[in-house]
């Protein structure tokens, strides 16, 4: 009989273990299969943010190529002479260069949502060189003696414009290669 207890103690003890082994590793696969699950979810999610953020710089840029556009074109018409035609031409810039604006802050409040603060404060700082647009000197001819010094500040805005839109740009390329 003690041959026989023995035995069975030993099959059942072999039993428990492999049981037990059975049950560790698969909840290690289990483990295992649910953090690759989670990484590759999370991985989807950065990626579908960083689409969205993508689309965001995109519409903003393409706005601020049109108020840009607009900064031009009022220098050029501050020059224009006043027949009817030309008032009526200077009129309708005027009213597309107001619709760009509205256009730039729209998208300027989607970036405010998805851009890093950096990039808000230089699209703010944007937005108030273009808010020269909506007044009336921009697009009408100084004075004689104020001609010079409209020309500098208007070149001084170009300049500045350009700056800060490279350096938006340079800050929203950084921002979709390296998160943070």
């Amino acid at each position: 009989m003690d041959a026989t207890v023995a035995g069975l103690v030993g099959a059942l003890g072999g039993a428990v273990l492999g049981a037990a082994g059975a049950w560790g590793a698969a909840l290690i696969a289990f483990r295992a299969a649910r953090y690759q699950a989670d990484r590759q979810a999370e991985a989807q999610q950065q990626q579908w943010l960083r689409q969205i953020r993508r689309d965001t710089y995109k519409a903003f840029f393409e706005t601020i190529s049109a108020c840009n556009t607009y900064i031009y074109i009022a220098a050029a018409f501050r020059s224009a002479s006043t027949s009817a035609g030309e008032v009526a031409q200077k009129q309708a810039h005027r009213d597309a260069a107001t619709k760009a604006i509205a256009n730039f802050e729209a998208a300027r409040a989607a970036l405010n949502l998805e851009a890093p603060e950096e990039i808000r404060k230089k699209a703010k700082e944007l937005s108030e060189l273009f808010s020269c647009l909506t007044n009336y000197k921009a697009w009408h001819i100084p004075e004689l003696d104020d001609l010079k010094s409209t020309m500098i500040t208007d070149m001084a805005r170009s300049g500045q414009i350009l700056k800060l839109t490279e350096e938006i740009q340079n800050l929203c390329w950084e921002s979709l290669t390296h998160p943070k």
